[in-house]
């Protein structure tokens, strides 16, 4: 089981904080928080935003939330009590679209992961930055997913492998890279963490010729290894 640690990120010019999934009750926690420090709160589809005199605060229900201030001194007192919630029951298939998407890509079966924070032009800001923005649970769930396969990728990293072309972002070298499964498993980076040898999910998140049945499995392993990083459970 994993437990929650603190992490913080700059990215592009929007200070970071990788939350837990959060469960409705949790997200309705923060709603009534914001409210009583004076927050006007604004709910929309997953996202709730807390403005007070000119600082605006965002919720994700993802699991993160992001200011152009650094929101920690108002969000991480409240951390304890959100830990503190059971875990909210949803349909298996449910569980499993929160971390993957199964797909045919011209009749090619692929899965598409899912990350909070890696992924669009977050993804080439973390690459630019040296950061990774990857929580534990997403870790778990890729990479139970990859090391399924005998072969991954495209995948970057940030060591070469044979015939793996260069990838430049900001002023970082990185690697266009296909990997065995087993040891992209283990490289894949974490937030917080930095290995010898680190490789990164997709910035589109597409993994091809992975069947649709492994994102259940993947998941429903991650259901019992995600600790305080999921506050859902697959019934």
């Amino acid at each position: 089981m994993i437990p929650f640690k603190v992490h913080q990120l700059l990215i592009g010019n929007r200070h970071v904080l990788p939350l837990p999934k959060l469960s409705s009750p949790q997200q309705r926690f923060l709603v009534e928080e914001m409210e009583k420090r004076g927050f006007a709160v604004r709910q929309e589809a997953g996202s709730v935003t807390a403005t007070s005199r000119g600082c605006a605060v965002h919720l994700e229900q993802a699991g993160y939330c992001w200011s152009s201030k650094d929101p920690s001194d108002l969000i991480l007192p409240l951390v304890p009590d959100l830990l503190a919630f059971p875990k909210e029951r949803v349909p298996a298939r449910a569980f499993s679209q929160m971390y993957f998407s199964a797909f045919f890509a011209d009749g090619v079966p692929s899965v598409k992961a899912r990350p909070r924070l890696e992924a669009a032009s977050n993804w080439g800001r973390l690459r630019a930055s040296g950061d990774c923005g990857l929580t534990p649970d997403e870790r778990l769930a890729t990479a139970k997913l990859m090391g399924s396969a005998d072969l991954v990728g495209p995948l970057v990293t940030d060591f070469p492998t044979d015939e793996s072309p260069p990838l430049i972002f900001g002023r970082r070298l990185y690697f266009r890279s296909l990997m065995p499964g087993a040891e992209a498993e283990t490289a894949l980076r974490a937030v917080g963490e930095m290995k010898p040898r680190n490789c990164y999910v997709p910035r589109d998140g597409i993994f091809r010729n992975f069947e649709p049945s492994l994102t259940m499995k993947c998941a429903s392993e991650v259901a019992l290894e995600a600790g305080e990083w999921c506050f859902f459970d697959p019934e």
